[in-house]
């Protein structure tokens, strides 16, 4: 077997690879260091994770999910128990709210507050596909924003349209028209 000449770059003196396109040589330039000694750091801490957390999913007889790793901990059950905490802050003013009239929770700055992030919630979630996200309005959908409302503007016709809806049910407070009742009917 022949020994293979390494060619030597005359402009920086470094060894080529032996490739050449188009007239360039390309140079056997080896990798910095601090690059190396990041990618071992990056493949050991990642031996590491897989024993310490879930990380592969497998097949179980319940259907698939990732091994438990070591510490058996488990992001589903953080956020689980993340929400019943905020549940549980929540639940002295939503039931002060439950319990209180319209004007009882206007009267009070710290429940009209939490009704009406609820409030905004609930309007992002359920009125703004039709209504708009400004409760502008759009083609066949009112807007909320003027003094001009269909079914009444104030706070109990407004109770009334979610409660009930607007539009033909088995409801015999409902009104005529396309609106379902908040929550209970699909449009």
């Amino acid at each position: 077997m022949a020994e293979h000449e390494k060619e030597i770059d005359t402009v920086t003196g470094r060894a080529t690879t032996g490739h050449e396109w188009d007239g360039l040589k390309e140079l056997n330039t080896p990798l910095p260091k601090w690059w190396l000694y990041t990618f071992y750091v990056s493949i050991i801490g990642s031996i590491v994770y897989y024993f310490f957390f879930p990380a592969w999913p497998i097949p179980t007889p319940d259907g698939w999910r990732a091994t438990a790793g070591s510490l058996g901990y488990s992001q589903r059950a953080t956020v689980t128990q993340e929400l019943k905490d905020e549940a549980a802050k929540r639940a002295d003013a939503i039931n002060a709210i439950a319990s209180q009239s319209f004007e009882q929770i206007e009267k009070n700055p710290n429940l009209l507050e939490v009704a009406q992030a609820g409030g905004r919630i609930a309007f992002k979630e359920n009125c703004a596909p039709c209504h708009g996200t400004g409760a502008q309005g759009g083609k066949g959908f009112p807007n909320l924003n003027d003094d001009d409302w269909l079914w009444g503007g104030k706070v109990e016709d407004i109770h009334t349209t979610l409660l009930h809806g607007i539009r033909w049910d088995q409801d015999a407070d409902t009104r005529v028209s396309a609106m379902p009742a908040f929550g209970k009917t699909a449009c």
